[in-house]
């Protein structure tokens, strides 16, 4: 059941650091950690002022929010997708229309699949805000306790940090909630009559107080886009001189890779409603010129993250996990992450075998839910037949005429013979366990978890030139990407064959559904161009029961999450999105 009590604890200034939520002593790549209780023994609590001049409570509070990327069960209900932000992405990923379960029995992610109960009493939809709150919460008491230290250079860094992940989460917030147009009636009209166009969701910083938080309305997308945009300005200054150790921790890379994708939500915002950024204009110093202007910037900055993180492309051996497949998707040090998260053996214990990311993901582990339940994760058939023969990310998925069959030299893995033909067509090898163990969740789950990627940051770019340079040096950039890194060497060039500015965005968007299929990417680009989900069609394989197709030129109705009734009874000033539950009637094949 839904607890108000602890999501109001997310939206006020948190005063006192109490054993309680401190509890579990968190490692981090600092090389520091510390229990709180075991700093301040004899109250077995801390006031701000005390955690600010302690350098061990300090560093516990930098470790809880890092470490939050992976936090188990932060509802406390244990759904089956709380298991951190791998667990949120697989939900977003299952929203569009590439990431399927062919058994939907034993889907654990068919909230927004199924779109049977999206609104007051849907889990996904109460634990997905409460997440994100508690992940700013964290961050937030950080920024609190940072006020009192006395030394420059760590409270400088460790703001940045902070500020970074905030970012990232409103960020997330921001376009998830902000309620887009559906082509659906009954919840277009119902959205123009709350008045609830352009409203993102209420802001909470480091500063705000418990009677804010009751009367903390929705803020406009303007107000949302400039303070992301604060944050990440003054995380750039702070991390200008910071030298990580593991990329767990953000930098300036990471920070602009950020602004890289934010640049581009703008533009395609600007680019399809110019009145929004008139709107924006005249309410934010932030003198935006034009969409163009927007586009420019996004290049620019999915550049730097490029250059500045020096990570480079997989290849087609690093992408299928190297000479033995152990490697590949698990593993924070591989060329072309910029920014991941580490789960430990000690949070994996906590979690479970299978509520976690490689139990539900990877098919060649019998700890988790793929093989023992037949829980295996699919590409579509549309998507899959899309996918040239010259791209050497085909054999990522198993092609139907192989399912049933050993896997021979055509897919790596480190399944038998026997095993290999137990897995259904389409289904996705691309994660691994760690260092190959299929049994010990223990080891095989404690898997890294990519946050950012080099390729992402290439597609970025190639958008943001074609959408600010022209329809040219769009498609010469992404034939360029493609045939230099995704083709088989010796295949014939890669071709685009976009006519319109349209329609190069969605052959970039195509490249990300086959490169980020699984960790979480493609939503955003879904709801960011407002494109069209289609799971039903002659031949598809979604299951029955996950065959919708939202509106051409509209957003997928399920896509603006609903912000749970909950919310009303202790913020007086909330506006809860319409209840997207079955908006749309499921496809069925006429005869």
């Amino acid at each position: 059941m839904y607890n108000s009590d602890k999501f109001k604890y997310t939206i006020m200034k948190t005063k006192y650091i109490t054993r309680i939520i401190t509890a579990v002593c968190l490692s981090s790549t600092l090389g520091l950690a510390s229990c709180f209780e075991e700093v301040f023994p004899e109250s077995g609590s801390a006031s701000i002022d005390q955690i600010g001049k302690s350098d061990k409570a300090l560093d516990a509070m930098l470790n809880s929010v890092v470490a939050f990327i992976n936090k188990f069960n932060s509802y406390g209900g244990y759904a089956n997708h709380d298991f951190g932000y791998s667990g949120y992405n697989l939900l977003r990923d299952a929203a569009c229309e590439d990431f399927l379960c062919p058994n939907p029995r034993e889907d654990r992610f068919s909230a927004f699949g199924k779109c049977t109960s999206l609104g007051a009493s849907s889990s996904a939809a109460n634990t997905t805000a409460y997440y994100c709150y508690k992940f700013i919460n964290a961050a937030n008491n950080t920024l609190n306790a940072l006020k009192t230290t006395e030394e420059v250079e760590k409270k400088k860094h460790y703001e940045g940090i902070c500020l970074t992940y905030r970012a990232m989460m409103y960020m997330d917030l921001a376009r998830m909630y902000e309620y887009k147009k559906t082509g659906v009636a009954k919840l277009d009209n119902d959205a123009d009559k709350k008045g609830i166009k352009g409203l993102t969701m209420p802001i909470v910083t480091e500063n705000t107080e418990e009677a804010e938080g009751r009367n903390n309305p929705r803020v406009p997308f303007y107000e949302m886009y400039k303070f992301i945009l604060d944050d990440l300005a003054r995380a750039e200054e702070d991390l200008s001189d910071y030298n990580r150790t593991v990329k767990n921790m953000p930098n300036i890379a990471v920070v602009h890779g950020l602004m890289a994708r934010m640049w581009l939500e703008m533009g395609s915002r600007f680019e399809r409603y110019a009145e929004d950024l008139q709107t924006l204009n005249s309410n934010t110093d932030l003198n935006i010129a034009s969409a163009e202007a927007c586009f420019t910037k996004a290049a620019e900055y999915a550049r730097k993250a490029i250059s500045e993180s020096g990570a480079t492309p997989l290849t087609e051996k690093q992408w299928f996990g190297g000479d033995n497949y152990n490697d590949g998707f698990n593993n924070i040090s591989s060329t072309s992450w910029i920014w991941g998260g580490i789960l430990t053996s000690e949070q994996v214990g906590i979690s479970g075998q299978w509520i976690c990311f490689t139990g539900n993901v990877c098919p060649e582990q019998f700890f988790g839910v793929c093989n023992s339940y037949e829980a295996f994760k699919a590409i579509s058939k549309k998507l899959f037949d899309e996918i040239p023969d010259e791209d050497w990310r085909k054999t990522t998925w198993v092609a139907p005429e192989d399912a049933g069959k050993a896997p021979g030299e055509k897919y790596k893995t480190i399944l038998t013979d026997e095993e290999f033909k137990e897995i259904p067509q389409y289904t996705g090898i691309k994660f691994r366990c760690r260092n190959g163990e299929q049994y010990d969740f223990n080891v095989g789950a404690a898997v890294d978890y990519p946050l950012m990627r080099a390729e992402e940051m290439y597609l970025i770019e190639i958008e943001a030139i074609g959408m600010s340079q022209g329809l040219s040096a769009g498609k010469q950039a992404l034939e360029n990407f493609v045939t230099t890194y995704r083709y088989k060497p010796g295949s014939p060039r890669y071709v685009s064959t976009a006519t319109t500015l349209r329609e190069f965005q969605k052959e970039v968007v195509k490249q990300k559904r086959i490169e980020f299929w699984g960790e979480g990417i493609v939503f955003w680009d879904y709801k960011r161009l407002e494109l069209r989900v289609e799971r039903g069609y002659p031949g598809t394989n979604a299951p029955k029961g996950y065959r919708f197709n939202s509106n051409e030129g509209y957003c997928a109705p399920w896509m603006n999450i609903y912000i749970s009734t909950y919310e009303e009874l202790y913020n007086d000033a909330i506006i809860i999105n319409p209840d997207p539950t079955l908006a749309i009637a499921e496809w069925a094949e006429t005869e």
